[in-house]
């Protein structure tokens, strides 16, 4: 049994090693392992390529000891227009499991209780919720376009955060000339009220898609959750190359700060 768990491991290793992906890009695809459509998720960190299986039947994830030099990956970044290794956004169907936000009380109790209601109230952003997964739904739009969604679970559904689609559009709220790059949608939308652009990156992974958007900003500032500031800092470096950007140290993540602390931090990075 030892014995064909190694083999599967390197094998995997293997199979995301040779997988046709630029650094910092990332992949979606048909899990090798139990066959399910489109969970298996891969991204290059540029360092090394991480994988895991949505499927909640199914444990395969893990990481390739491949690693890619600090100058490959420099240079990759230093493109005008870095382009990714997999299939241009395709439209985006919404499930009839979407309905309005409205019809979950516990659902809007909890966009609440994470500072995201108000840009929901002004329309800054569309949120519904899915009925057959119990999540609070974020549409992903690439200008008026609706290309993807992301929803969080309101129970202990895994995983945490879900993309329906295939796109690696950002989620963004806000019109501000200076924009803060942050990990999930709740932290992006409590930044409404301030005169500043929200730019979730879903997760902590930087990609060339979010570079091209990035370099539309006079200011960038990440202001990644507190438990990862060393890849905030990681990620400074990289945007630093193709506009002006700082870190946020945070004490504590966005959307759980009080209206008057999230005033203040904010206003420190852009005062």
């Amino acid at each position: 049994m030892c014995y064909v768990f190694v083999m599967t491991k390197k094998w995997l290793q293997s199979y995301v090693e040779e997988l046709t992906l630029q650094p910092l890009g990332s992949l979606r695809l048909d899990c090798p392992i139990c066959q399910k459509k489109n969970t298996f998720s891969v991204r290059d960190t540029g360092y090394e390529r991480m994988f895991n299986c949505f499927y909640a039947n199914c444990d395969t994830k893990g990481k390739t000891g491949k690693r890619l030099t600090t100058n490959n990956a420099k240079s990759v970044l230093q493109q005008p227009k870095p382009t990714l290794q997999t299939k241009p956004d395709v439209p985006f169907e919404l499930p009839d499991t979407f309905v309005p936000l409205t019809r979950r009380q516990q659902a809007i109790d909890y966009v609440r209780s994470v500072n995201s209601y108000s840009a929901y109230l002004a329309n800054a952003v569309d949120i519904m919720y899915d009925i057959r997964q119990d999540r609070v739904v974020f549409l992903v739009k690439d200008g008026k376009n609706v290309v993807d969604a992301v929803g969080r679970s309101l129970t202990n559904r895994k995983p945490k955060w879900y993309r329906y689609g295939k796109s690696n559009k950002p989620f963004i709220c806000g019109q501000g000339v200076t924009c803060f790059v942050v990990e999930d949608c709740f932290s992006c939308c409590s930044l409404f009220s301030f005169s500043v652009t929200g730019l979730a990156i879903l997760g902590t992974n930087l990609l060339p898609s979010h570079i091209d958007v990035l370099k539309q900003y006079k200011k960038v500032v990440v202001a990644l959750d507190k438990d990862a500031t060393l890849k905030a800092v990681e990620l400074s470096r990289m945007i630093s190359q193709y506009v002006k950007c700082s870190v946020a140290f945070l004490p504590d993540d966005l959307k759980n700060l009080k209206d008057e602390e999230r005033e203040r931090t904010i206003r420190k990075y852009i005062d």
